[in-house]
């Protein structure tokens, strides 16, 4: 049984871990979007969009730890 639950618990820190390190990719991604986008409105918006998934990745990372 204890076996078992170390196994559940490793899956969802791994779990965690993954999508932490996807947010942060996203993020980026849509940083670099930004970067080359003309129109300010759209700039802003894809700015605005990264923060929101950095914040989802600080929110994984604090209930992690």
């Amino acid at each position: 049984m204890a076996d078992e639950e170390l196994g559940v618990l490793a899956f969802v820190q791994n779990a965690s871990r993954i999508r932490e390190t996807y947010y942060r990719d996203k993020a980026a991604r849509l940083r670099e979007l930004a970067e080359t986008e003309p129109l300010a409105r759209f700039r802003k918006k894809l700015i605005d969009l990264a923060e929101q998934f950095e914040i989802l990745a600080d929110t994984i990372s604090r209930r992690a730890n």
